[in-house]
């Protein structure tokens, strides 16, 4: 149930999205979208964890109400977790309908609200089972990513690692570009970073926009490190 003191005009308004899809046993994905401009938008995506019967929301994509009625019957929203800087947008509406918690790392501010009532660091816990936190050291601002174990480990990434269909042709993994010039401090590299994540163990992947990537995500990864960095 929504708060009494909710507003619609105080949240953004649900974009068009398409329906909430299972691509793993109690792992689910939402293809949404951002306004980018007057008659641009970008694709969005929303992960979902499932819990026994709770929900972790990762990278939140505010649904329409047919939709919201189909994710309570998934679940019970639990959390919110935030993993990128650049997205927030819709934490705040997913914390006040639901009362659910909040998870993100320190300084991750760009959208001011909700306050977190967890912190990610690297001796948190995660409230996901068969989850490890990944955290980047090296950015200006805060990045993490969640390996799930299960399933042959799946990478849940926000801006720095996404899987796009290029030039209209194959999809093909990167590294975020305007995201990879905002994070690297001058004169600096994140590639020691990505050589750490590469130490994960995962063959599929999931970013906050493109496509999921299965099976393949590892190596994929892999060759996208050695050609933005060199190898």
């Amino acid at each position: 149930m929504s708060s009494p003191m909710m507003r619609p005009a105080d949240y953004s308004p649900a974009l068009p999205h398409e329906r909430i899809e299972e691509i793993f046993p109690d792992i689910f994905l939402v293809h949404g979208s951002a306004r980018v401009g007057p008659a641009t938008r970008l694709n969005r995506n929303m992960a979902i964890v499932r819990s026994n019967d709770e929900l972790s929301l990762i990278n939140p994509v505010r649904l329409s109400a047919p939709a919201e009625s189909q994710l309570e019957k998934i679940g019970k929203v639990k959390r919110v977790l935030r993993i990128g800087y650049y997205h927030g947008v819709d934490d705040r509406y997913y914390v006040d309908r639901y009362g659910a918690e909040f998870w993100c790392q320190p300084g991750s501010d760009r959208y001011r609200e909700p306050r977190p009532t967890h912190v990610l660091r690297d001796e948190t816990p995660l409230p996901i089972p068969a989850a490890e936190l990944f955290l980047f050291k090296a950015t200006k601002f805060p990045e993490s990513a969640i390996l799930l174990e299960n399933h042959g480990g799946g990478l849940i990434t926000c801006d720095s690692l996404q899987y796009w269909t290029v030039n209209g042709f194959s999809l093909r993994m990167l590294i975020g570009t305007f995201w990879l010039k905002a994070m690297t401090p001058k004169g600096q590299s994140l590639r020691a970073d990505f050589e750490r994540l590469l130490k994960l163990e995962f063959k599929h992947l999931l970013g906050a926009h493109g496509r999921v990537c299965r099976n393949h995500a590892h190596e994929q990864v892999v060759a996208e490190v050695d050609r933005v960095f060199g190898s």
